[in-house]
């Protein structure tokens, strides 16, 4: 799910906006960025978001707090991964080592 994403992109359709408008009104040469945003691939930059709550006319903090929850998300995921990735590690380790410990008695 792109809480973020879906986000975005309804905040511009309810303002009734292209991808390339959004794009043109931040002064980009494409709208690639804008869909980006929306497909959860990237996210705006902070000094965008006044200008992108600006153009969706909504509160520049709402957008901030949605941003900001997205982030620690994708930190959440990132961090859940390494430690099942690290424990699985660490539990093959273990069986190594009882294995080899076993063989050397």
């Amino acid at each position: 799910m792109n809480k973020c994403g879906d986000f975005l992109r309804n905040c511009r359709e309810a303002q009734g906006l292209s991808q390339r408008d959004v794009s043109n009104q931040l002064g980009y040469n494409t709208a690639q960025f804008i869909s980006n945003w929306e497909r959860g691939i990237s996210q705006p930059p902070i000094p965008t978001l006044k200008k992108l709550a600006k153009i969706y006319k909504i509160d520049a903090d709402v957008l901030f707090n949605v941003i900001l929850e997205a982030q620690i998300e994708i930190v959440r995921q990132t961090l859940r991964e390494r430690f099942v990735e690290e424990n699985k590690t660490s539990s093959s380790e273990r069986e190594a080592f009882k294995i080899s410990s076993k063989i050397k008695d």
